[in-house]
């Protein structure tokens, strides 16, 4: 009983030390950060506007007041553990892509247009997409035949140990594949950048998706018949 407070009172900390890191951070190097923020931007990552230096305070205050209220606010019932655990899984995702989203905004207001000179935003695109199909591989490997992110099969036409077999391996594989991509993603510049995007789509996405889809299509065919 004892070890599982400890196991609840470390996750609870963990949470609202990513949800309140991006407010503590900013009010800490405020008074470093000019005046004037880049506050728009060209497709090709030029800066548009500046405004100011107020705006960097908006994303750190919304994420912090989510945090403080969503456990008071939506109290959340679960029918398994497994239900809990990707909900969890969910909540801290959408936590740590805001932080990287506000550091990513702090970090151009501190370094301005030398930052952008040699950013790419493909390269954020890229990391995004694998960042969702972590999330993703992670729900496909732990969900139940109710939960909202699942592939919608009748019980009639697939069992359960085929259904989460598919789950499974789809999960595996978006996780794994996604983990592969996401340094890739980071490190790659000039063309090469659009190259990766390209194979991350067509083995991160379409590959698995196409596969599962005539997987299932064949599956119900057999039973139809």
């Amino acid at each position: 009983m004892q070890s599982k407070n400890k196991k609840l009172l470390f996750k609870k900390s963990i949470y609202y030390l990513v949800g309140f890191a991006p407010l503590i951070i900013t009010l800490f190097i405020y008074t470093y950060i000019p005046e004037q923020v880049p506050s728009h931007y060209t497709t090709v990552g030029e800066i548009a506007n500046w405004d100011h230096k107020g705006k960097v305070l908006i994303i750190p205050f919304l994420l912090a007041a989510f945090t403080y209220f969503k456990p008071r606010v939506f109290v959340e019932k679960f029918e398994s553990q497994s239900e809990k655990n990707v909900s969890d899984a969910a909540t801290m995702l959408f936590l740590i892509s805001i932080n990287l989203l506000s550091m990513l905004e702090l970090f151009i207001s501190l370094k301005g247009e030398d930052f952008l000179s040699k950013f790419n935003f493909y390269n954020l695109l890229s990391c995004i997409i694998c960042f969702i199909f972590i999330f993703l591989g992670y729900i496909f490997s732990n969900c139940t035949r109710n939960s909202t992110f699942s592939i919608k099969i009748p019980v009639y036409f697939m069992d359960n140990e085929i259904w989460a077999k598919i789950h499974q391996n789809l999960g595996s594989y978006w996780m794994s594949s996604s983990i592969v991509f996401l340094p890739l993603g980071i490190i790659c510049g000039n063309h090469y950048i659009l190259c990766l995007l390209i194979l991350e789509i067509i083995l991160i996405i379409l590959l698995p998706v196409t596969i599962t889809y005539f997987y299932i299509k064949n599956h119900k065919k057999v039973k139809n018949n």
